[in-house]
Formats: structure tokens, C-alpha cells, sequence
């Protein structure tokens, strides 16, 4: 009996007490109004290494990747007719110059450097025909397009700096001349690797100098320069790494962004890892290389944001579309 009446003095809890949910109906929010904004946007296109090796049995076997690069047009084409497009950028590495490299050569990179020269020609007014005539088209100087500055100095330094005769004109021997970049109204980024286009006063576009491995390329750019936003290539794989720090004003926001590339991942490129058979064709070997392009929009107010879009075996989702290549190697 006890027990019983001092139950019932027990306090009442002074919480409220855990039930269900009350329910709720959701209609569908009406989209907000597009209102047109004074944007602009870039395309990256990174280390298309154009190039290749002429093989005897084979004939022609190409760095680049013919479909990446047909995707990654048909890309810019889609966002100049749905949006707009005010920068393409080339992000380094475009010519490959295997025969005027450092290392081994091969029999069959012989007399390949015009073929790759026309093809690379041929791909800027590509761009050109895609983005339209108001596009800036920027070409960054990678460490692979240097070697042909670096091969005349070591090999013929008198030859460096050579123009037609009472011409005032570009080297003929540089790549800007070679590439016919002023006729076609592309500018180019030299002195890499310091070489930088500036979208805002924050946010670079470089070729880059740094390949780590893990996936920490990226990282090492945000860790580098915490106030400064990066695109770079030459690490040829896909990255992105945020970074936010502060100070007295608040926070400082940065973004290193690596597109991967445009060239073959099969090992058809000349690299470190790869090789080639008694036949001088190249041995299959899939590099830890990703192919892609990255899309920036940069708002009034000069802030950046990036879209990351992979390319897969000629094939590319992007804003909810497909794209695949038209043509391959």
C-alpha cells in the first residue's frame, strides 16, 4: 500500500513527451523566374599532347584521343547555344614534340612533329567554330610545348629567334608561329611554368608543375596559396580540393581544380610507366590518368564555381545531357 501511494506523488515529467511527427503536405515549389545575369563562363580543356608515332605496319598511332576531344567540342558547342561561352583555355601540354623531348627516342617519332602541328592548328579553329567569334581562346604553354624552344637552344642556339627576312613577326621556329595563333586570334601564356591567365584576381589558370600522388596534386595547391583559386593540368588526373581559412574579415575560400586530360590513357603516351614492343607499337598500359574538361562560371561579383565533368571512353554526362563522340582515332 505504501509502495502505491508513493507512486502516485511522483512528479509529472517537464519535457514534452517523444510522439509522431505531425503530418505534412508538400506541393511542388514553382521554379524561380531565370532572371539573365552578367556571368561568364570558361571551358578548361587540359593535355591533349597531340601527337603520335608513325608505325610501319600500323601507319599512324595518335597521343591525343580523337573521341575526347570530339566530346569536349561538342561541350563547348552545347554551352554557347544553351548559355554562353567567354573563355576557352588550353591548359598546357597541347603539342606533344616527342622528338624534340629529353628522353628515349623512338624510330617512329620521327617526322611526326608537322602532322601534330597541323592537327593541333585544326583543333584551336575547331574551338573557335564551337564557341563562336567572341570567345577568348587562350593557349597556356606546358612543359611538353616548351621543348621545342628548349631543343633549338640545345641543339642549334643560333637558330633561336629566326624570322623571315623584314618580317615583324613571331620566331618561325616558336610555337605561337607554328600553331598560326595570331591569324586565328588565340593568345598564348608563355614563360612556363610561370605562365598564368587570371579569370579573376583570385582564381588562375595554369599548366602546373606538381604531380602527387593520391589524389594530394590538388591539395597542394589549395596548401600552397590558401587565397588563390587553381585550374592547372599536367597531373592528367581528375582532382578537386576545397580549402577555407580566415582572417580578420571573415573567410577566405579557395578551390584547386584538375581536369585530367585529353590524351590517350592506354598507354600510348610516352611516360615513365609505359613502353613500347620490339615493333615500336606501344604497350597496352592503363596509366592512373583520368580524361575530362572543367566548366567555370564566374559571377558579378567575381566568385567562381566549378563544374567537374568526366569523360569516359568517348562518352560525357553533363547538366543532365549526353555526349558522345562522333569520331574516334
Amino acid at each position: 500500500m505504501l509502495a502505491i501511494m508513493l507512486g502516485s506523488l511522483r512528479p509529472e515529467p517537464q519535457w514534452d513527451l517523444i510522439h509522431q511527427a505531425q503530418p505534412v503536405v508538400i506541393t511542388a515549389p514553382k521554379p524561380a523566374k531565370q532572371v539573365k545575369t552578367k556571368h561568364k563562363v570558361a571551358i578548361a580543356l587540359p593535355d591533349p599532347q597531340i601527337g603520335g608515332r608513325q608505325l610501319f605496319d600500323v601507319g599512324w598511332d595518335a597521343f591525343h584521343d580523337e573521341a575526347a576531344m570530339d566530346v569536349a567540342l561538342q561541350l563547348i558547342s552545347y554551352l554557347e547555344e544553351t548559355d554562353r561561352v567567354d573563355w576557352v583555355i588550353n591548359l598546357g601540354d597541347f603539342l606533344d614534340l616527342p622528338s624534340q623531348g629529353r628522353f628515349d627516342q623512338e624510330a617512329g617519332f620521327a617526322g611526326t612533329t608537322q602532322k601534330a602541328i597541323d592537327r593541333g592548328h585544326l583543333f584551336l579553329q575547331q574551338q573557335r567554330a564551337a564557341a563562336g567569334p567572341k570567345a577568348d581562346i587562350v593557349l597556356i604553354e606546358g612543359n611538353h610545348d616548351r621543348r621545342m624552344e628548349k631543343f633549338i637552344l640545345s641543339n642549334s642556339a643560333s637558330a633561336w629567334g629566326l624570322k623571315r627576312a623584314n618580317m615583324d613577326e613571331l620566331p618561325v621556329m616558336s610555337i605561337p608561329y607554328l600553331l598560326r595563333l595570331d591569324e586565328i586570334g588565340v593568345e598564348y601564356i608563355d614563360a612556363y611554368p610561370a605562365g598564368a591567365f587570371w579569370l579573376t584576381p583570385t582564381f588562375r589558370a595554369i599548366h602546373g608543375n606538381k604531380a602527387r600522388s593520391n589524389g594530394s596534386t590538388a591539395a597542394a595547391y589549395t596548401n600552397e596559396s590558401p587565397h588563390i583559386s587553381t585550374i592547372f593540368g599536367h597531373s592528367h588526373r581528375l582532382e578537386i580540393q576545397s580549402r577555407t581559412v580566415f582572417d580578420g574579415r571573415g573567410a577566405i575560400s579557395s578551390v584547386a581544380v584538375s581536369p585530367g586530360c585529353l590524351c590517350r590513357v592506354d598507354g600510348a603516351v610516352p611516360s615513365v610507366n609505359g613502353s613500347t614492343h620490339t615493333d615500336g607499337s606501344p604497350a597496352k598500359h592503363f596509366e592512373n590518368w583520368q580524361q575530362g574538361i572543367t566548366v567555370i562560371t564566374v559571377d558579378a561579383e567575381e566568385k567562381a564555381f566549378v563544374e567537374l565533368v568526366q569523360i569516359r571512353d568517348g562518352e560525357a554526362w553533363f547538366r543532365g545531357k549526353h555526349f558522345k563522340a562522333n569520331r574516334r582515332a
